[in-house]
C-alpha cells in the first residue's frame, strides 16, 4: 500500500509541532523552577496543591498575628520594667530620707526626686502601643487614660476599664495581649492597699511636709466585714477584740506638740456608743494642743494619726476616770506607742514593697504569655516550612530530569526537521522506479 506524500507531511508536520510543545514547556519548567502551574498540569495532584497553598496562607497570616502580639505584650513588659525600676529609685529615697541626720530642706530636695518619679509613674500608665493605651482595658480613648488631679499631684483620674484585651489564635489558644491598670499599678485594690500613684504621692508629701504618721498596721475590721463611719464601738467586729476597761469605756492619752505650742499631754475617753466619725472627731478637737489630727479610712479599714514637721508623739492606752485597768483600744486599732518621722518612712517602705511585688508579679505573668507565644510561633513556622517543602516536591521542576528531557526533545526535533528537510527536496520522479 502506497501513503500519500499529504500523509507523509501531515506526520511530520504534527510530530514537530508536538516536539516544539514539549521544549516550550520543558524551557518553561526549567525557567520559572515550577512543573505545576496550572491545572492541567497535574490533574492528580492540584487538589492537594490548593488545599496547601491555603493552609500555608493561614499559617502566615498567623504568624504575623502571633508577632503583632508578642511585641504588644514586649511594649507592656518594657512600660512595667519602667514602673519597677521607678518604684525601686523610690525605695532608695525612701531610706535616704529616712535618715535623722537629713536637714528639712535635703529631704524637700528628696521630695522633688519623688515627685518626679510620680509624674514618671503617670507617663508610664499612660504608654501608647499602636494607637492604644496598654493599660486603658479594652476602653478605645482618643486621649490619655491616667490624668493627675492638682498641682502637685494630688491624685490621679482614670477613664478606661480593667479589663483585658483578649486574642484567640488559630489553634483556639486565647492569650490576653494587655494587663490592667489594677494587675500593674494596684490600682483599686481589693485589698484597699494603695496604688503605686498614692504610694509615691504619700512618700513625696511625706517629705515635704515632715508629716509622721501612726497608722493600723493591717485592716482593723474582721474579714468581711465593714466598719463604715456610723458603725460604734459596741458594733464594730475587730479582728482583735476592743476590751473595754472596769468602767465600761475605752481612754487613750494623746503625748504631742502642736507646731507653734508647748508639748500637751491630752485624754480621750471613747464611749462603747460612739462611732467611728465621733471617734475622729474626739481626737481632733485637741488638735490644737496634740498636733495630731484623726482620720478613719473606710476603704482601708484603717485608722490614722498624723502631725506636720516631724513632730513625733505617743499613744498609750489607760485608765479611765475610775476605772482601775486599762482598755486596749490601741493594740484593736493596731497603732504603735511612739510615732515618729522615721517610723512613719519605714511604715512606707512596706507600701511600696506591696506595688513593687504587684509590678513585678504582673511582669512574671507577661513573659509567661511572651514565652508560650514564642513558641506557638515556632510551631507555625514549623508547619509552614513542612507545608512548604511537600508543596515544592509537588510543584518545583527537577532540574536535572528536565534538562535531560529538553536535550532529548531538541535533539528529536533536530532530526524531524532534517527529516522533513529531506523529503521537502524530493520530487514525483524521485517515487517513479
Amino acid at each position: 500500500m502506497r501513503i500519500a506524500t499529504s500523509t507523509i507531511f501531515d506526520n511530520q508536520t504534527n510530530a514537530i509541532d508536538n516536539l516544539t510543545f514539549q521544549q516550550n514547556q520543558l524551557g518553561n519548567d526549567i525557567s520559572s523552577g515550577k512543573s505545576l502551574n496550572e491545572p492541567s498540569d497535574n490533574p492528580t495532584q492540584i487538589a492537594q496543591d490548593l488545599s496547601l497553598h491555603t493552609s500555608i496562607a493561614d499559617q502566615n497570616n498567623a504568624a504575623t498575628n502571633i508577632g503583632q502580639a508578642v511585641n504588644k505584650l514586649s511594649s507592656t513588659d518594657g512600660a512595667l520594667a519602667n514602673l519597677t525600676n521607678a518604684l525601686q529609685s523610690a525605695r532608695q529615697l525612701a531610706v535616704q530620707g529616712a535618715t535623722e541626720t537629713l536637714t528639712v530642706s535635703q529631704r524637700q530636695a528628696i521630695s522633688g526626686q519623688v515627685d518626679q518619679l510620680l509624674t514618671q509613674a503617670i507617663g508610664v500608665a499612660n504608654t501608647n502601643y499602636a494607637g492604644q493605651y496598654i493599660f486603658a482595658g479594652t476602653s478605645t480613648l482618643p486621649s490619655a487614660p491616667v490624668v493627675p488631679q492638682g498641682s502637685p499631684t494630688s491624685s490621679v483620674g482614670f477613664t478606661g476599664n480593667l479589663e483585658t484585651q483578649n486574642q484567640v489564635f488559630q489553634n483556639g489558644q486565647s492569650f490576653a495581649l494587655t494587663t490592667t491598670l489594677q494587675q500593674a499599678f494596684n490600682f483599686q485594690a481589693a485589698d484597699g492597699s494603695p496604688d503605686a500613684f498614692s504610694v509615691l504621692q504619700n512618700l513625696r508629701d511625706t517629705l515635704a511636709k515632715g508629716t509622721v504618721t501612726d497608722q493600723s498596721a493591717t485592716s482593723v475590721n474582721q474579714k468581711g466585714t465593714v466598719i463604715s463611719p456610723a458603725t460604734t464601738l459596741g458594733a464594730a467586729t475587730l479582728a482583735t477584740t476592743l476590751t473595754p476597761d472596769a468602767s465600761g469605756n475605752y481612754s487613750i492619752s494623746i503625748n504631742g506638740q502642736p507646731p507653734n505650742g508647748p508639748a500637751a499631754n491630752v485624754l480621750v475617753t471613747f464611749l462603747p456608743t460612739d462611732t467611728m466619725a465621733q471617734v475622729v472627731a474626739k481626737i481632733n478637737a485637741f488638735t490644737a494642743q496634740t498636733g495630731v489630727t484623726a482620720a478613719f479610712n473606710v476603704k482601708t479599714q484603717k485608722l490614722a494619726l498624723s502631725t506636720q514637721n516631724e513632730q513625733s508623739f505617743f499613744v498609750n492606752d489607760i485608765a479611765s476616770p475610775g476605772a482601775t485597768n486599762t482598755a486596749n483600744f490601741v493594740e484593736a486599732f493596731g497603732l504603735t506607742t511612739n510615732a515618729d518621722f522615721v517610723q512613719n518612712i519605714s511604715t512606707q517602705l512596706g507600701d511600696i514593697d506591696k506595688v513593687l511585688n504587684v509590678a513585678l508579679n504582673t511582669r512574671a505573668v507577661i513573659g509567661g504569655r511572651i514565652d508560650s507565644l514564642n513558641t506557638l510561633a515556632d510551631q507555625t513556622n514549623q508547619s509552614i516550612t513542612d507545608n512548604t517543602k511537600v508543596q515544592s516536591q509537588i510543584e518545583d521542576t527537577n532540574v536535572a530530569s528536565a534538562v535531560t528531557q529538553f536535550t532529548q526533545t531538541q535533539t528529536a526535533l533536530q532530526a524531524a526537521y532534517s527529516t522533513t528537510t529531506h523529503l521537502e527536496s524530493k520530487i514525483l520522479f524521485d517515487y517513479v522506479q
